[in-house]
């Protein structure tokens, strides 16, 4: 009979210690902004590892209407990539290069030269 209320006991503080981390990730923004900025730093390294291979990009970026995007066509110039924004040769105007926010970039298509194709998303 003793071993039923110990298992229950366990099963309770089990349940209570669970629910507890639940309550507090779900009350948090901190685990959101951490995962956001783990996927922009993959995001990153990823268009860099693209930059010295020259590969062609084609970023879908974010605008400030709800259901409009812009597509960006073009090379990364490695030389002006920091952390927060990167440098895009576009493909239709050679002359024209954007600076991009990583925040504004909601997906990214990486061509490479050899024909091998990555995706990425947010």
């Amino acid at each position: 009979m003793e071993k039923k209320p110990k298992v229950l006991n366990k099963l309770g503080k089990f349940i209570l210690l669970y629910s507890a981390t639940l309550l507090d990730s779900f009350l948090s923004d901190d685990h959101d902004k951490r995962v956001d900025k783990e996927n922009l730093e993959y995001i990153r390294s990823k268009l860099q590892e693209a930059g010295l291979q020259k590969s062609l990009l084609v970023l879908q970026l974010k605008t400030e209407k709800v259901d409009k995007f812009e597509v960006l066509v073009g090379w990364l110039i490695r030389k002006n990539m920091n952390q927060g924004q990167i440098a895009i040769k576009t493909k239709d105007n050679s002359q024209l290069i954007r600076v991009v926010p990583l925040d504004r970039i909601n997906k990214v298509s990486i061509l490479s030269p050899t024909g091998r194709n990555t995706k990425l998303a947010r």
